[in-house]
């Protein structure tokens, strides 16, 4: 029972660290001017027809849309750095234990 709380406690603080880092790293991207690639914009603009969105797409939802996927990108590039360094810290607890 104590290794389940443990671990959901883990899980908790990781998804926590990855959307709290993956808001900071998005905030710092987005303050930086550039234009949104037109694969994305082909993208969101096909996802929404499809959802149902009546014509004309209003851009403020594109962009709204784009910022999200921008979000959930840099969620995802945090949650990877973490769960390597996660890998490494434990690779490296253990060989010091074994010692």
């Amino acid at each position: 029972m104590k290794r389940l709380v443990r671990r959901v406690a883990y899980t908790i603080t990781f998804i926590a660290a990855s959307v709290i880092g993956g808001w900071w790293l998005g905030k710092t991207l987005s303050s930086f001017s550039f234009e949104m690639p037109y694969w994305l914009d082909v993208t969101i603009r096909a996802g929404m027809h499809l959802a149902g969105a009546p014509d004309p797409l209003d851009p403020e939802d594109i962009e709204t849309f784009g910022l999200l996927s921008l979000w959930f990108a840099c969620c995802v590039a945090i949650a990877a750095v973490l769960g390597i360094a996660l890998f490494l810290s434990r690779r490296n607890l253990k060989k010091r234990r074994a010692r």
